[in-house]
């Protein structure tokens, strides 16, 4: 009795030391939250800040150039106008000055004995200057010269004002968000969604990546590449290096003449799983370069067959087979997956599903009646594995633009199933096949992706 009570407590103690650990980690989230919520806040501060001081400026800027532009356009009109009225006036003048002179002259005459100055007086009416005394020059109205007055906008104020007023949106989520990074082959399949309000339509996608972990995106270390611009709401990032983090953001926008939205809260992810490679290295018949996943036939070796290094394809996740360089065919060549690796002659034992370089397909070493194109230089092959209900593989086969799609009754014997081994696969598949090429000519180049 005493030892269960005992058991009990160390139970309970248990029970408690797991609570403690759990509530730990709901504490650490909460703590990344409000740090999420802080930091996006402070930048957010920040650009609304910076952007409104720019604003400032310009608006500042524009409105004293405006200033100058009609201060200078009124001195034009009053320059324009005033020109031929400044030039009247200076005639004006001087014909004053004539009929002043001419006013002194004649009191001269007359105040001297006129009577007896026949000749000054003869002259004096002949003189030219006497005879312009009758030439007044026109002035044109007051309706017909320059009334400088400007036209200004008594509502462009509240114009303005109004403008202002809808400058800037604060969000409390961007439109788009990343809802998940799947693990798959040395590549992470990202996920999204539109989160818009229902009266704002999002048509295209901007995904990009960084290599390294970012809280923060404006980071001035983060350098993004992109890595999708398009309408679907999921992309395969490829290439990217296991056990390295990366951080992606999205954006959206409805029409290609619309700006981008914000960008997503950023997506910190890393996958796990190796890309697909071939293997092993030290088979002679084949020379592997590119981190092993490219193979290139060479004259040396008996086998002819060459597989992966291990039972990578699990279902659920693409395999694809590009041919980079082509020789001359030979019967039986061709590409396959997989259960076993362990035949190095050909590929038309049981557990195998080969397609031949002229497009003809075995499943189990029986032909099927669809064909695909023939396999050549440039050619790429993909291949698609989906686990069924009944206990059968739906396997898709696609080259160019055909496609070929059938249910394979695989063998069930745990001893001839390729065992998953790669961590991080959201299928939970049980079966992971082995992928092969069989060439014998030499020369084939043939890259996995």
């Amino acid at each position: 009795m005493a030892a269960e009570m005992v058991q009990s407590v160390i139970e309970i103690m248990d029970s408690a030391h797991n609570y403690r650990y759990e509530l730990a980690e709901v504490l650490d989230g909460i703590k990344s939250l409000q740090y999420q919520i802080n930091w996006s806040s402070d930048s957010s501060k920040k650009a609304v800040e910076t952007h409104f001081t720019l604003l400032k400026s310009s608006l500042i800027t524009a409105l004293d150039k405006r200033l100058d532009q009609l201060n200078n356009e009124i001195e034009t009109i009053r320059e324009s106008a005033l020109k031929p009225l400044d030039e009247c006036k200076t005639l004006v003048d001087e014909s004053l000055k004539l009929a002043a002179q001419v006013m002194d002259e004649g009191a001269s005459i007359l105040s001297i004995d006129p009577e007896n100055n026949v000749d000054k007086i003869l002259k004096f009416k002949e003189n030219p200057i006497t005879k312009s005394l009758s030439s007044v020059p026109a002035i044109p109205s007051l309706a017909e010269v320059a009334c400088v007055n400007v036209s200004l906008s008594p509502d462009f104020q509240k114009q303005m004002e109004a403008v202002i007023s809808l400058e800037g949106k604060v969000m409390a989520r961007a439109p788009v968000q990343i809802i998940d990074a799947i693990e798959k082959p040395g590549s992470l399949l990202l996920q999204w969604a539109d989160e818009a309000d229902e009266d704002v339509e999002i048509n295209e996608f901007w995904l990009q990546y960084a290599m390294g972990s970012y809280k923060d995106t404006n980071e001035p270390n983060a350098v993004f590449h992109t890595a999708y611009t398009g309408s679907s709401t999921s992309h395969l990032v490829k290439h990217l290096r296991t056990q390295t983090p990366y951080t992606f953001r999205v954006c959206g926008r409805g029409e290609a003449s619309t700006p981008w939205s914000a960008w997503s809260v950023p997506k910190i992810a890393a996958t796990t799983i190796l890309h697909y490679q071939w293997g092993p290295s030290e088979n002679p018949a084949y020379a592997l370069s590119n981190e092993n996943k490219t193979a290139t036939r060479t004259s040396k070796g008996l086998t002819h067959v060459l597989y992966s290094n291990t039972a990578s394809f699990i279902p659920g996740n693409i395999l694809t087979i590009k041919v980079l360089d082509g020789a001359d065919k030979s019967p039986g060549d061709g590409l396959c997956i997989c259960l076993k690796n362990t035949d190095n002659d050909h590929f038309g034992q049981d557990g195998v599903v080969y397609v031949n370089l002229y497009g003809s397909i075995f499943v189990d070493g029986q032909e099927k009646t669809m064909k695909l194109p023939e396999i050549k230089k440039g050619s790429v092959v993909s291949f698609q594995a989906e686990e069924l209900s009944n206990g059968k593989v739906r396997v898709s086969i696609q080259t160019e633009d055909k496609e070929v799609t059938f249910d394979w009754k695989v063998l069930t014997s745990s001893s001839s199933l390729g065992l998953l081994s790669a961590p991080g696969d959201a299928s939970n598949s049980h079966i992971a096949f082995y992928f092969g090429i069989k060439f014998s000519q030499e020369d084939w180049k043939i890259a996995v992706d």
